[in-house]
């Protein structure tokens, strides 16, 4: 059973808490009795020769997404990927999934047919089973979604050692200039605008780096905040040279273009959904031997300096607004 707290103690702090915090509260209040728990992208519970993964995410209108930004069959899909992402993560594979969804009156029949032809079409490309869930007239629009999935061996945030080298698979700060250029300037279509809406987890990847890597997270609220949260679970700090980012000629340009910082949105910007992760020196020569074919980038290394992320680009650190996305910011 969860230990017992004071309604008045957590109601006095509460409005004070980041979301770190408020997963650390979770953490300390609701023990989990059948496995991993609270605090990382999926929760893990031993099955007979396997571990049972499983997340959820919620997405919500005008909050997570504007109506007017997607098609349905767009938002279904981006819906499915973000969980599944969670579970590439964990350096599992999917399996099946159960659907909440929480529907508008003002919205025609029409547009759940292509809701579900959306979720048909991921079920079809990714290989996972829709397994049940529930639907509700809402007036908002809400989607609901718990992925169940399966691991040989789980890769949690807490296990990046002394010396790790710092690895991603893919590129950061598109999906930000996206979303800028969806809500500054109202363009709905683009490459940029394209990689915020269509996403495409890294399910392939994650059970091949399971082998390999002590550490793993998916970049779903920006490359600091999320390296961030390997380093508090695993009691260690970082430098990254930003020059090793994969920042593409078009994001160097656009973000000029526009008078964007570039820094905030490569280092940011969230909802990348790619895999970053850590391993060691041994087993990234191994890795790159083995797996030849298979795109990453090194941008940094695991130090002994707990808590203190260094992000440096021609000798200087570079410091940006913010980490990341925060659910809890005002």
């Amino acid at each position: 059973m969860p230990n017992r707290y004071d309604v008045a103690d957590v109601l006095d702090g509460f409005l004070e808490m980041d979301e770190a915090a408020f997963v650390d509260f979770l953490k300390k209040n609701f023990p989990f009795r059948y496995g991993v728990g609270i605090g990382d992208d999926t929760s893990v519970v031993k099955t007979a020769g396997s571990f049972q993964l499983i997340t959820k995410d919620i997405l919500i209108e005008d909050v997570h997404f504007r109506l007017e930004d997607f098609t349905l069959e767009e938002l279904a899909l981006k819906s499915l990927a973000v969980n599944l992402s969670d579970i590439a993560a964990m350096g599992g594979v999917p399996q099946y999934f159960y659907l909440g969804l929480g529907f508008p009156r003002r919205l025609s029949m029409d547009k759940t047919v292509d809701f579900l032809q959306g979720m048909a079409k991921g079920c079809k490309q990714w290989n996972v089973d829709l397994a049940g869930g529930d639907l509700s007239a809402s007036p908002m629009m809400f989607i609901s979604i718990t992925v169940i999935g399966e691991a040989q061996k789980p890769i949690y945030r807490h296990g990046a050692q002394t010396g790790d080298l710092i690895g991603i698979t893919g590129i950061t700060g598109e999906s930000a200039i996206g979303l800028k250029l969806l809500l500054e300037e109202g363009i709905k279509t683009g490459y940029f605008v394209e990689k915020h809406k269509n996403v495409n987890p890294d399910l392939q990847k994650g059970p091949v780096l399971a082998h390999y890597v002590n550490s793993m997270i998916d970049l779903s609220d920006g490359l600091s905040i999320d390296l961030n949260r390997i380093l508090t679970a695993s009691g260690k700090g970082a430098r990254v040279d930003y020059e090793s980012i994969p920042a593409t000629p078009q994001i160097k340009e656009i973000c000029k273009t526009k008078g964007w910082s570039e820094y905030d949105c490569v280092l940011a910007g969230g909802e990348d959904y790619v895999l970053l992760f850590t391993l060691s020196k041994e087993n990234e020569q191994k890795m790159r031997i083995e797996h030849p074919g298979m795109e990453y980038y090194i941008i940094g290394e695991i130090d002994d300096n707990p808590g203190q992320l260094r992000v440096e680009s021609s000798g200087k650190t570079i410091h940006t607004p913010s980490l990341g996305y925060d659910h809890f910011k005002k």
